[in-house]
């Protein structure tokens, strides 16, 4: 029996946002368009070849109650924290940093002169259960090389967290997270059983086809025909088997980010930098970091 595959259930654009020192950058999850999908409550795209986007980059500001996720395609940023972790993160490169009971961190760009200026990323928030909110604060690098990415026919998955075809990503994570950049040739498909929790794709490259094959091999015999997703498009996925996504033809290549985290279906209350599950939580953050005492 063929497994049952998961269909897009609703498909958000994200918005153009400017944040940190002046960053203009698209916020994909954290606005008015979809506030979260648990436990991830931002997913931010800084994308552009212009320098006077982002050299301003992210000074130094606090965080508590979630881990944050940057993942470098294209560019490079130089982290440091109040903990001594950071580095520069070059592409394919991620920094995962729990913030936990609290921390201060800066992320700024560091590119070269000419022939450099192309930036391309993204920043995730992954929210703490309330028993994890208040954890030591970590930091771990894990450099390109250290990534594995698995080959098939047409197919490229960068396996950050989580795992695919058998394969593991090197993020220590405090639940099951998936974290997969997926890359398509045109009309190849890419293929996983559907993990546990909340399911998404984002679209980064080209168009896909999520839950089934391109219009064109739709029929009443054929497979069903997918939902079409162009880059910029977050889609979710409804329940089932199966996850499976078809790029388009016609096109250099379809990618997107694949993601999947266990919700925790706790109460969510942010303020700025801090989530956490109460206001009063919040209000005590901002006390803790106006007096020295988040970290």
């Amino acid at each position: 029996m063929e497994p049952r595959v998961c269909e897009a259930t609703r498909t958000v654009r994200g918005m153009s946002v400017t944040d940190g020192a002046g960053v203009r950058l698209t916020r994909i999850i954290g606005s008015p368009r979809l506030d979260q999908i648990d436990p991830f409550v931002l997913l931010d795209q800084f994308r552009s070849d212009n320098p006077r986007d982002y050299m301003a980059g992210f000074p130094d500001h606090p965080h508590r109650g979630i881990e944050t996720i940057t993942y470098m395609v294209e560019g490079r940023f130089r982290h440091r924290d109040s903990r001594g972790g950071g580095g520069l993160i070059q592409p394919g490169d991620v920094q995962w940093m729990t913030a936990g009971r609290g921390i201060v961190h800066s992320e700024m760009p560091e590119m070269g002169g000419k022939g450099e200026e192309k930036l391309w990323g993204y920043q995730l928030w992954l929210n703490l259960a309330a028993r994890d909110k208040m954890v030591e604060p970590r930091y771990q690098g894990l450099a390109a090389r250290d990534i594995p990415s698995v080959r098939q026919e047409g197919v490229r998955v960068v396996v950050i967290s989580g795992s695919y075809a058998g394969v593991n990503g090197p993020a220590r994570t405090w639940y099951p997270v998936t974290y997969l950049d997926v890359r398509l040739s045109p009309g190849a498909t890419f293929q996983a059983p559907r993990p546990e929790g909340n399911c998404f794709l984002f679209v980064h490259t080209g168009k896909v086809y999520v839950g089934g094959a391109g219009p064109a091999a739709g029929s009443a015999t054929g497979p069903a025909a997918g939902h079409t997703a162009d880059t910029g498009d977050l889609v979710l996925l409804g329940p089932g088997e199966e996850v499976r996504v078809e790029a388009a033809t016609g096109q250099p290549e379809g990618g997107f980010l694949f993601l999947s985290g266990v919700p925790h279906g706790e109460p969510v209350a942010r303020g700025g930098p801090f989530v956490m599950n109460t206001e009063e939580e919040i209000r005590q953050a901002f006390r803790d970091y106006q007096t020295g005492r988040l970290f």
